[in-house]
């Protein structure tokens, strides 16, 4: 289980942390940026410039059209570059006698046309910047205008209440919105200028930039993308701490473990050590006694009944070796004294071993 929370913990932690950096590096990048004023000058500096290329630029401006506009479907007076619309299907869904909420796409369409930045207040007859693939650009879906939003309910009986009950599935309606970007917006872009022949173009930069069109501004958006990479920054030092944890977790279990293993060792060897000693022991006592003492200790019934007495009440081979504490019993002998399951008790009164002491018979 340890392991493999600390395999996801770094599996996560790693993702945050490229998450971070790349934060970390786009409010560098951003905050480091050239900007460059949509004029002559920058035609200029783009002819003079290696390939007639600026790796990473900004510039601001207003959306001109390049061609005809996108008329909104639902509002004629609203013209714009890109328009979005989408139709959701909203409904209730049991699982497991839980309700939840379900959104089912139904259509999800985006129209684009080409478009210009240009200064403020000029049209197309002086210098513009042509904006390509507008629709792969950061924070360009905040720059789109709601032009409608209507919520159409499903109209329901009774019946069909309480059909949709029984099944588990319950239809509310659907949600239709537009969104455009909309035409005389000021937005600043971010990427790679080009200039080929007499056009300037504002494309996507290299993988190590980031493109952008936004209405915000440069210290906006480095403050945005600043704050990303504290929060990524503080969840990895959340996750490593975490992982830190479960790792010293597994080392105190291995430890224990091995400890464990090293004294239950030292306590047999121990055991065995007394064990030998007593056995010496009895055996100096067996040769001093004479043979009639011991032929009739062997033939008398108290003796026989002693000795079976003596006998561990779990092997029944062995004789009675240990103390088991703390109840008192003297009822094992020290090798099934040692292979009574965890947690151990005692065969007599069942109550639980703390520890066992070898005795002694005289």
């Amino acid at each position: 289980g340890c392991l493999v929370g600390i395999g996801f913990d770094f599996i996560l932690a790693y993702g945050l942390h490229r998450l971070y950096k790349r934060a970390l590096r786009s409010a560098i990048n951003i905050e480091n940026v050239q900007k460059y004023s949509i004029d002559r000058e920058l035609s200029k500096k783009l002819e003079d410039a290696p390939y007639s290329v600026i790796p990473y630029g900004c510039i601001e401006g207003v959306i001109y059209p390049a061609g005809a506009t996108l008329k909104s479907n639902f509002n004629l007076e609203k013209e714009g570059v890109m328009q979005h619309t989408s139709l959701v299907e909203h409904k209730s869904r049991r699982v497991q006698g839980i309700w939840s909420d379900v959104k089912n796409v139904i259509r999800d369409t985006l129209e684009m046309i080409p478009f210009y930045l240009v200064p403020h207040g000029e049209g197309l007859h002086t210098t513009k910047v042509l904006v390509t693939e507008p629709n792969s650009a950061h924070h360009i879906d905040e720059e789109l205008s709601v032009t409608h939003e209507n919520f159409i309910q499903t109209p329901s009986d009774i019946i069909k209440k309480g059909m949709e009950l029984i099944s588990g599935e319950v239809h509310k309606g659907y949600q239709e919105t537009e969104k455009m970007l909309l035409v005389g917006r000021h937005l600043m872009a971010i990427g790679k200028l080009v200039k080929e022949g007499e056009e300037i173009k504002m494309m996507p930069p290299s993988s190590d930039f980031r493109y952008i069109l936004s209405q915000k501004t440069k210290d906006e958006l480095v403050r945005l993308h600043r704050n990303k990479a504290t929060i990524y920054k503080v969840l990895v030092g959340v996750l490593g701490v975490a992982g830190a944890t479960l790792i010293c977790v597994l080392v105190y279990r291995y430890y224990k473990k091995i400890k464990n293993y090293k004294d239950e060792q030292r306590r047999k060897e121990e055991f065995q050590r007394l064990r030998d000693r007593e056995e010496q022991r009895r055996a100096r006592i067996a040769h001093r006694r004479n043979p009639e003492t011991l032929l009739s200790n062997t033939n008398s019934d108290t003796s026989d009944n002693d000795w079976d007495q003596s006998k561990c009440v779990v092997c029944l081979t062995n004789e009675r070796e240990v103390v088991l504490l703390n109840c008192g019993h003297v009822c094992v002998c020290g090798d099934c004294a040692f292979a009574l399951p965890e947690p151990k008790k005692c065969p007599v009164c069942r109550e639980r071993v703390e520890r066992f002491v070898t005795t002694f018979t005289p």
